[in-house]
């Protein structure tokens, strides 16, 4: 399991998409992971049929990819605000979302709010 430190050093890392989708190591999810994972590419997408057709994560767009990372165990997809790890072992995907923080102003009128 990928820890919390790791996973905000990704997202750190990661704040940007690359200027080209070939910068991106999309060969990764070919050769490392079991077929069960059922990756394909279609066109401009990535598609991972092992997820419900009606969830966001089933078709990803390259261009919203941010970086593809190998760990000991999965293979990451980086989006903007979520991580899609994808194991080795099995296929499993499991996916982080990045908890958003309030903005200034938000905060600012919960304080006011509280008063």
């Amino acid at each position: 399991m990928i820890q919390k430190k790791v996973i905000d050093a990704i997202y750190k890392k990661c704040r940007r998409r690359p200027q080209s989708p070939d910068e991106l190591n999309i060969p990764l999810l070919f050769e490392k992971l079991p077929e069960e994972a059922m990756i394909e590419i279609d066109e401009n997408d990535i598609i991972i049929n092992n997820i419900d057709a009606s969830s966001p994560f089933h078709r990803i767009p390259v261009s919203h990819i941010h970086a593809i990372l190998e760990f000991d165990e999965a293979v990451a997809i980086v989006l903007h605000s979520s991580i899609i790890f994808l194991s080795k072992d099995d296929g499993s995907v499991h996916v982080h979302l990045k908890e958003m923080r309030p903005s200034i102003i938000d905060r600012i009128r919960a304080a006011i709010a509280a008063d």
